[in-house]
């Protein structure tokens, strides 16, 4: 609700402010033509032309129908024909209506005229080129019903054009620019500057155009060139807000000399050119103080800039400059202190000396094409100090151009990432330590799970004893299971290591079955570790394998062998289990003999696991051969 309350608070006060800029148009101009006219009709210096355009860019065009009325009271307490009056106020609206549109249109126009080019606008598109409206359309109202005579038409056309592009171009900068504070206007000790600047270049308009101590100082103060030395003064140390009063107060000295037939124009020029001498003598001097103020404000703020971004180039980034050609032109200290090398060093080279071999070349290549063509790129990569070191930056690339469009330079940034690298590094440490904490925990509860079944299933069978033999094959199973679960709680998921779970699924066997097991693993072995997905069928085979060998011979003569040995390639391990008894084999049904052979076979990898039976007198081998991707040595695993 605030805000259509604000709303209509401003349009009920809209129309005291239309009241207000037409009395205070009507009073500048009343004053202009008392004070700033010779003959009463025109203005040598009209302010009023530039209260109105700053009023249309302050407050928008509906004001012009304030400037309309303030314009017609001031012709009409001039004693001029109402007609007339009322021709040349439209005139004076008219203009104020084109100057505000062709600085609003199109190009933004900044109406502190902090730029060159927003002044520029201003004086050529406001002051030069809307006055002559209103010159026009005044001259022709004055000439039309007699106020002013027909074979002096140019002469008065060109006096009221000057006088309302001098009112623009003095006025309408003091009102635009003092809307918003100075800067430095708080600053204490600047004031008796301001003083003294102030106070001189009153003091030089008063000698110059009004005649003050003539006698005393003859022709060597009184001369108009002096005022352009106090007004660059002004506008070096003052600034635009400074120099647009001093201006001002020289405009009004100029027009008041003139209209008292005083100062250095009357004495030094014939009547009929006073005016439009003044005039371009005040134009003149407004756009060498102006355009000084505005520049060295400019070069001020450029100053500025050049001290934050050098402030922004010793930073702790490391920071390169190249040109087009991407060759380096300067460097910063944290460069030196990242890389080691001075900038002395490396001026003129390209950051190839940067590479190390972590990246190739064409790596870089579409780093800098990506630059090229996007405007910036970034990437982690391995660099490689003076010293040799290599360590791991964040590198940023961003192209500078010019304002067709065209790369002129490159600024490269990079940071040392060593600590976040290894930070991160010791994160996911701690993170797989904990998961593989949690894992084991998890697989000695498994474990633990496992043989609670085990036993149950073995009071079961107690219970019943005409199924001890099946119960017992099945405990064997869930026991080499929990085995593997035992082996995985005791150290990772990825180390399960094939002797290991040999000698626990025999031990587990023997001690179900009272059967004795000898395992010969030789005493300099490089242990296998099975792969994760293929750990469990391989306790599985080797279960079935040993439960065969003690069902089938071993149970009744105690004499199962277990062997671990290399195969004929260093990365193949070889398990053969040997018991007494021969194979027996049905032809007419294969497949009713060695049940548990054809479950093992079932079980057995894809790739990297064969299995071989042979009779050897009167004992039976199976020979079990893994090798990679099933099995793998531990050294291999741990490099």
């Amino acid at each position: 609700m605030e805000g259509p309350r604000l709303k209509t608070r401003h349009e009920t006060f809209f129309p005291v402010k239309l009241l207000l800029v037409a009395v205070l148009y009507g009073a500048l101009g009343w004053l202009a033509l008392h004070y700033f006219s010779i003959n009463g009709l025109i203005g040598i210096f009209w302010p009023a032309s530039g209260l109105a355009l700053a009023v249309l860019l302050l407050g928008g065009r509906r004001y012009a129908w304030g400037i309309l009325l303030g314009a017609a009271l001031s012709n009409l307490l001039a004693g001029i024909n109402p007609v007339a009056a009322f021709g040349g106020a439209a005139g004076a609206s008219l203009a104020a209506l084109l100057g505000h549109w062709l600085l609003t249109r199109g190009e933004q126009f900044d109406i502190t005229l902090a730029g060159m080019h927003d002044y520029s606008r201003l004086v050529l598109q406001a002051a030069f080129l809307s006055s002559g409206i209103s010159a026009l359309v005044g001259t022709v109202s004055f000439v039309a019903f007699g106020t002013l005579a027909l074979q002096h038409t140019w002469q008065h056309l060109l006096h009221w054009w000057l006088g309302d592009a001098l009112g623009v171009m003095l006025v309408a900068p003091l009102i635009l620019v003092w809307q918003r504070r100075p800067d430095r206007v708080s600053n204490l000790r600047r004031w008796p500057e301001v003083g003294v600047i102030v106070g001189l270049t009153f003091l030089a308009g008063q000698i110059i155009f009004l005649d003050w101590f003539s006698n005393s100082f003859g022709l060597l103060i009184n001369q108009g060139y002096w005022m352009f030395l106090f007004i660059t003064w002004a506008a070096i140390r003052l600034g635009v807000h400074g120099v647009v009063l001093m201006l001002c107060l020289a405009s009004v000295q100029v027009s008041l000399g003139i209209h008292l037939n005083v100062g250095w124009f009357v004495q030094r020029m014939a009547p009929q050119i006073q005016l439009l001498n003044s005039g371009f003598y005040l134009m003149i001097l407004s756009l060498v103080g102006m355009s000084l103020a505005i520049y060295f404000a400019a070069r001020k703020q450029a100053e500025n800039t050049l001290r934050i971004a050098a402030t922004a180039f010793e930073c702790q980034e490391g920071m390169i400059i190249t040109d087009a050609d991407m060759r380096i032109l300067r460097t910063n200290h944290s460069f030196s202190r990242i890389m080691g090398y001075s900038n002395e060093e490396v001026v003129g080279q390209t950051t190839t000396f940067m590479r190390a071999d972590r990246q190739p070349a064409s790596f870089y290549e579409a780093a800098w094409a990506t630059a090229r063509r996007e405007g910036s790129w970034r990437d982690e990569v391995w660099h490689r100090r003076k010293n040799g070191e290599v360590f791991p930056q964040w590198l940023t690339c961003t192209a500078v151009t010019n304002e067709r469009g065209d790369i002129t330079n490159y600024v490269v940034t990079h940071t040392d990432i060593t600590h976040l690298k290894q930070q991160e590094a010791k994160r996911l440490a701690n993170e797989a330590a904990h998961r593989e904490a949690l894992v084991r925990e998890v697989h000695h509860r498994i474990k633990n799970n496992l043989q609670g079944i085990t036993g149950l299933l073995r009071q079961f069978a107690q219970a019943y004893p005409e199924t001890a033999d099946p119960i017992n094959q099945a405990i064997g199973q869930v026991r080499s299971v929990a085995v593997i679960h035992g082996l995985q709680g005791r150290s990772s998921l990825r180390t399960v290591r094939l002797c290991e779970l040999t000698s626990a699924i025999a031990s587990d066997i023997e001690s179900l079955w009272q059967t004795p097991i000898h395992v010969d693993i030789p005493q300099s072995w490089t242990p296998g570790v099975l792969a994760e997905t293929e750990a469990v069928p391989i306790a599985l085979v080797l279960n079935e394998l040993i439960l065969n060998a003690v069902k089938h011979g071993g149970k009744s003569h105690g004499d199962i062998q277990i062997r671990l040995r290399k195969g004929p390639l260093h990365d193949i391990i070889q398990v053969s289990i040997t018991n007494s008894g021969e194979w027996r084999s049905n032809a007419r049904n294969p497949a009713a003999l060695h049940s548990g052979l054809q479950l093992v076979e079932a079980l057995l990898p894809g790739s990297g696991a064969r299995l071989n039976r042979q009779q050897q007198g009167h004992q039976v081998q199976v020979l079990l051969e893994l090798e990679p991707p099933v099995i793998s040595l531990e050294f291999e695993e741990s490099a």
